[in-house]
């Protein structure tokens, strides 16, 4: 659920329920994300971000419990699932992005992540995503999908080198081909 202020907690328990998350639209690596356990927590948090920016815009999403200190990251590049791996806490946090000091790990790329990930980028229109699912109960839910993410994490975790994936898709999208460019030299210098 999308808010401006003034805000109703009224409105949060209704439709979302408790705990919720909150989360500032500008905010990135896990800062800005908040989880209110109830309508009193809510309303303090709302009290707090309405005093130091109430022109600030957020978004409300249910907690998913079965999801608390991990979920996955899936990065899309071109219509592809290029890396999946698993951002997890010691438990403490509910928070588990790398950059806050989340631990990572592969994850293996099923069916079911390879569709969510692709599509999700896919019906937004991005070329390059970071799509963060949730885990709940044996599937799999969309948290958010980033349009600039980073991808330290991933490139820990994984044996993907997502900047020369990057790289290699955006020669292909500009029409440049670097082996078809070497070749042509080799045969322009033979005897």
């Amino acid at each position: 659920m999308l808010v401006k202020f003034p805000i109703d907690e009224r409105l949060v328990e209704k439709h979302i329920g408790y705990p919720a998350v909150i989360k500032t639209l500008s905010g990135s690596q896990g800062k800005g994300v908040f989880l209110a356990q109830d309508r009193k927590s809510c309303s303090d948090l709302f009290q707090l971000i309405e005093v130091t920016n109430s022109k600030v815009n957020m978004i409300i999403q249910e907690f998913i419990q079965t999801s608390y200190g991990r979920d996955l990251r899936v990065f899309t590049i071109g219509g592809r699932a290029v890396a999946c791996m698993e951002r997890y806490t010691n438990g403490e946090a509910f928070k588990a992005n790398y950059s806050s000091g989340g631990m990572v790990r592969e994850y293996p790329m099923t069916p079911e992540i390879e569709w969510l990930a692709v599509e999700a980028s896919r019906i937004l229109g991005l070329e390059i995503a970071g799509v963060d699912l949730l885990f709940d109960e044996g599937h799999f839910k969309i948290c958010e999908v980033n349009s600039s993410p980073g991808f330290d994490g991933l490139e820990k975790a994984c044996t993907v080198d997502i900047a020369k994936e990057v790289f290699h898709y955006l020669q292909i999208r500009l029409g440049m081909f670097p082996e078809q460019r070497a070749e042509s030299a080799t045969a322009d210098h033979t005897p």
